[in-house]
This record gives C-alpha cells, sequence and structure tokens, in this order.
C-alpha cells in the first residue's frame, strides 16, 4: 500500500489494533490486504504511460484482478466499477491528462 502507507513513531494509538481486527478480522489479513494493495499499485503504475497511450484524456481505473475500467468521468467509473462489484477503495483511480506533465510531491 504504497501510497497510503503511514509511518508510526512509538506504540499505536489506542485501539488501533482491535481496530483493524474489526475490520479485517485478525493483523495477518490486514498484512495480506496491504500487500494485494501494493502489488495493485505498483501494477497500476509500471502500466500507467501505456494506458495513457491507449486513453488519453479519459478517466481509469484498475482493481483487483483484471478488473480495468475506462470512462470520461469519474462518475461513470465509479459506477462501473459498482457494477463489476469492486468495493470503494479497493481500486486506483486517475485521469489520464496528456497535457499536463505529473506533479511530484
Amino acid at each position: 500500500m504504497s501510497e497510503r502507507k503511514v509511518i508510526v513513531k512509538g506504540p499505536p494509538p489506542e485501539g488501533f489494533v482491535e481496530q483493524i481486527i474489526a475490520e479485517y478480522g485478525s493483523l495477518k489479513a490486514f498484512e495480506e490486504a496491504e500487500a494485494k494493495w501494493d502489488e495493485l499499485v505498483s501494477r497500476f503504475f509500471g502500466q500507467i504511460e501505456s494506458l495513457a497511450q491507449q486513453y488519453p484524456d479519459k478517466f481509469v481505473a484498475m482493481g483487483p484482478g483484471d478488473v480495468l475500467v475506462v470512462g470520461d468521468s469519474a462518475e461513470e467509473i465509479i459506477r462501473r466499477l459498482d457494477e463489476k462489484g469492486v468495493p470503494r477503495g479497493a481500486a486506483i483511480v486517475q485521469f489520464l491528462d496528456v497535457e499536463s506533465p505529473p506533479l511530484v510531491l
């Protein structure tokens, strides 16, 4: 989950581990979900140039497995991800603007 990683110094906040277990079922399941997210981010950004050439000035979403959705608006992408059963927060959505250079922050 390279885009969402948080570095915490010291012990985790009170209730943090319990919250993860409640959401994921176990710390191991959380770690597995993190590893899957990392893989998705790597796969998406590994293909970003090719996707931009294929789908210039379009919204593109990549989800778990082989889910790839292309559309003209973010709303269309979200609707199509919902139709495919991809949970919110489980896909990367990006507008492939060929005119603007990417910002590195």
